[in-house]
């Protein structure tokens, strides 16, 4: 843990640390009083108890360019501080920032009164030779090769489905505890199943073989099955999933109402967090899925076009903002688009005009009650319920 931006008030003395996984621990006067997950955002408040002025609320947000941070210090509507004061990003947000800021192009024709003013925000000359040398594919390398090497072992225990299953599934569950902790894991791989059992609900309905459900690790789950002979059914199996998964979300919501156990409320955030990033208009997540049904049953290639341009500007998007797992689904799913794939899908029945707009609208209504929920959750307080507006705000 490194310390982000500290500041005096009222003779107390707060200091915000953080991680490069994005954690946050937030301590007042040395002692510990909130902590969460930033989820790879430059803003975040913390929630938390003050023996003076009771609850109180700190929010923050980070300028990556300016090496600074603006805070508020507020006790219910009134705000008893404010200011600006020097940040120290975690390592991550400080290479992307150096990697992708357009004024380091700039850089050599500054004027020398300008060279000597930013040379006080910059790091010092060998860490911006680690930085360097910690490039996006450098760090795409060390997140990937692991997966690719589960995937050779998967390869030759191909008849044997079950250790394949019980491997991933032991595997995720490691990984998911190492990166967070068992009770978040736990929550997660609840609503990856959860999630996934709809699109295996969808299939069966369908009347296609569902060939199993897969944990992949730090990556979520797949259901696989046969090929559905209509974009009708390609519609109801990719958006079924989510719509579990908002119904589970709703009942932990409900349940933490109850009975205000805080794991409830924790599991209704993770359940919302991850069924609105697979809504997500990008192809191969759900929300592109459902977006690809309508638009391959369109004549003409004017929607085809569309969905590959906003696939392809939100895998643009993720690169630049340094979410590299959306960033290679965004990847795949664009050369999935532009494969040639009309003798392939030709037997594929389309949807009526009237289907399409069915699909349209519940994307649409879907999408609402989740990010309804999300706000619903972010309200209750509890640390990591905000995790669903924080990935929205990014």
């Amino acid at each position: 843990m490194q310390t982000l931006f500290e500041f005096y008030h009222d003779q107390v003395f707060y200091q915000l640390k953080a991680n490069n996984l994005g954690k946050e621990m937030l301590f007042r006067n040395g002692e510990l009083v909130s902590q969460g997950r930033a989820f790879f955002s430059t803003s975040n408040d913390h929630r938390f108890f003050c023996p003076k002025h009771g609850p109180l609320r700190l929010y923050f947000k980070v300028s990556l360019k300016n090496a600074d941070v603006s805070y508020r210090l507020e006790a219910g509507n009134t705000l008893l501080c404010e200011g600006i004061t020097a940040a120290k990003p975690p390592k991550w947000l400080s290479k992307l920032e150096q990697k992708l800021s357009p004024e380091a192009e700039s850089a050599q024709t500054a004027s020398p009164a300008q060279q000597d003013t930013e040379m006080l925000h910059q790091p010092p000359l060998t860490q911006q030779t680690s930085d360097t040398a910690t490039s996006a594919p450098s760090l795409l390398k060390q997140w990937f090769k692991p997966l690719l090497v589960l995937g050779v072992i998967a390869l030759k225990l191909s008849k044997s489905a079950g250790a394949i299953k019980a491997a991933l599934a032991g595997t995720a569950l490691a990984g998911w505890a190492w990166l967070f902790n068992l009770e978040v894991a736990i929550g997660l791989i609840a609503a990856i199943l959860i999630h996934e059992y709809g699109h295996v609900y969808a299939m069966k309905r369908a009347g296609l073989k569902v060939k199993g459900v897969y944990l992949l690790p730090f990556i979520g789950g797949a259901a696989v099955s046969e090929r559905a002979t209509s974009r009708w059914q390609d519609f109801k199996i990719a958006i079924a999933g989510p719509a579990f998964g908002t119904v589970g979300a709703i009942i932990a919501y409900l349940l933490w109402l109850e009975t205000q156990h805080s794991t409830l409320a924790l599991f209704a955030a993770i359940s919302l967090l991850l069924n609105l990033f697979n809504l997500l208009p990008m192809v191969p997540l759900d929300g592109g899925r459902i977006m690809q049904a309508a638009a391959f049953s369109r004549k003409g290639k004017a929607a085809k076009t569309a969905l590959l341009l906003v696939t392809g500007s939100l895998t643009l998007a993720a690169w630049y903002f340094g979410f590299y797992l959306l960033m290679l689904f965004g990847i795949l799913g664009t050369f999935d688009l532009l494969s040639d794939r009309e003798e392939h899908e030709k037997d594929i029945v389309p949807m009526t005009d009237t289907g399409i707009l069915v699909t349209l609208f519940s994307y649409v209504g879907l999408m609402a009650i989740l990010l309804w929920l999300s706000v619903i959750m972010a309200d209750s307080g509890i640390p990591g319920t905000n995790l669903p507006l924080i990935f929205i705000s990014s």
